[in-house]
């Protein structure tokens, strides 16, 4: 199932909100061990600088078979990226309990059940692997974003993690549209 309101904009606009290394460093640091998942690759804004960082294998997941291909076409010199077309919310990410270290869920958290998405995220994730989430600020001047009444508030977002298990910090601010909320698995 597609994320309601969740078309994207031109390829180099969308690139124009975002500073993927300061963003990861912020919320995720400079090195990740271990595997990866991405939930929502879109273009491949924050793929490749995820890819550079971690030890293993970036899983990354998108819905629409254009933006995979794309991502594909970005990544083609990493060897460390599975592109995934995958409806997430139907179908969870198949991968195995506890596999990957780190999760990112950029731009996802105002679908359906957006519960659903940090559940399978702490699935996926051991004891002290963190799930980075980012999201439009609750703004109506922004260029971009889904409608005010879908989009989340960090406290939202907080409050949605701490029911899926996750240990919460922040927001962080991520100029010039966003911010960011970091999970980490605690003991389960």
């Amino acid at each position: 199932m597609k994320v309601r309101d969740s078309g994207m904009p031109e390829e180099k606009l969308w690139e124009s909100f975002f500073n993927p290394e300061e963003i990861i460093d912020k919320l995720l640091g400079r090195r990740l061990k271990g595997n990866a998942a991405e939930f929502g690759c879109g273009y491949g804004t924050f793929t490749m600088e995820i890819a550079r960082r971690t030890g293993g294998c970036l899983y990354a997941f998108d819905i629409e078979e254009d933006m995979t291909k794309r991502v594909k076409e970005r990544i083609n010199e990493l060897p460390n990226v599975e592109v995934i077309l995958r409806d997430l919310e139907k179908e969870g990410t198949g991968l195995e309990d506890e596999f990957v270290q780190a999760v990112t869920l950029f731009n996802l958290l105002h679908g359906h059940d957006p519960l659903m998405l940090l559940r399978e995220a702490f699935r996926i994730l051991p004891e002290g692997g963190k799930i980075a989430a980012i999201h439009w600020r609750y703004d109506a001047s922004t260029p971009r974003g889904p409608e005010m009444s879908i989009r989340p508030k960090p406290e939202d977002i907080q409050n949605w993690m701490l029911k899926a298990g996750f240990e919460v910090s922040g927001p962080v601010d991520l100029p010039p549209y966003h911010y960011g909320i970091v999970g980490i698995k605690g003991r389960h």
